[in-house]
């Protein structure tokens, strides 16, 4: 339970500022929430935030990401950062891919049921919750994982269809079948949440942030033609967008 207590660590910088803009009832609200999800279970991390439902603030929306999290299973951030870090790496897919793809090949939701329409389906649900919810924590770390975990949930939603265990270039070749106005539409919202000021971000942040940067100034400039364009760039950084 130890790590679960070092994730919401992230979030402590938010308290003063939110419990100032909420009512006596919401501030008791999220600080009963925090203290539950400190001791939290995969499968009682869900129910913590409950009672915080209707609370629109960005304190109250961190909560409910590390709740996603943690009800899925990844209560230790030590495998967020070690992840995140081997953007800094060389791409270890067959076919030269992007080192994003390394992160990617982690970041997925995976649930037992994953090979099934039933699992796929849930865990595309789980990622696109966590993506909208994470970006509106105004926590850089929670939306750049989140939006990671978006891709790479969604790529493995496409290589796990008869493949039960994909490989870092299975999902390297899933990602040419990504949805591309899903894809641009998430470059937009995350560059927009993480990547405003990288100044003293880490270099794995910038690196992702320099390639979503690439993106965005794809030619036509449509949602579509960015997520075509990302896509192009996590397969072969060298790739031309047009």
């Amino acid at each position: 339970m130890k790590n679960h207590k070092i994730i919401f660590a992230l979030t402590s910088v938010l308290t003063l500022i939110s419990f100032q803009a909420c009512q006596k009832s919401d501030i008791s609200n999220l600080q009963e929430a925090q203290l539950c999800l400190n001791t939290a279970t995969s499968t009682t991390a869900k129910a913590c935030v409950s009672s915080i439902a209707s609370n629109t603030t960005a304190y109250a929306d961190s909560l409910r990401c590390s709740a996603i999290f943690i009800s899925e299973g990844f209560g230790a951030p030590s495998s967020f950062l070690s992840a995140i870090e081997s953007i800094n790496t060389a791409g270890n897919c067959a076919g030269g891919c992007s080192s994003t793809v390394n992160a990617l090949n982690v970041f997925r939701f995976k649930s037992a049921d994953v090979a099934t329409s039933v699992g796929r389906t849930t865990n595309s649900a789980t990622a696109a919750e966590a993506f909208s919810v994470c970006s509106a924590s105004k926590v850089k770390f929670y939306a750049q994982i989140s939006s990671l975990f978006k891709i790479g949930t969604l790529a493995a939603m496409i290589a796990y269809v008869g493949n039960s265990n994909p490989s870092q270039t299975d999902i390297e070749t899933a990602i040419a079948s990504l949805d591309a106005l899903v894809l641009g539409d998430l470059v937009i919202t995350t560059s927009a949440a993480v990547c405003a000021d990288t100044l003293n971000a880490s270099a794995a942040t910038k690196a992702y942030c320099k390639e979503l940067a690439t993106a965005l100034a794809s030619p036509a400039g449509t949602a579509t033609s960015i997520g075509n364009c990302l896509k192009a760039k996590l397969a072969d950084p060298a790739a031309i967008c047009t």
